[in-house]
């Protein structure tokens, strides 16, 4: 993990681009924005 909390932007960020051409490979993708705490089982942040 990150040891921060992600900020409005990011969220954005990964909307933006997963809104973009650059995006077109991804399919079917549950995507996580939360500085990695997911990864280590870590909840309610």
């Amino acid at each position: 993990p990150l040891r921060r909390n992600v900020t409005p932007e990011e969220v954005g960020n990964v909307g933006a681009f997963l809104c973009s051409d650059l995006a077109s490979g991804v399919t079917g993708e549950i995507t996580y924005v939360d500085c990695g705490y997911s990864t280590v089982g870590m909840t309610g942040i």
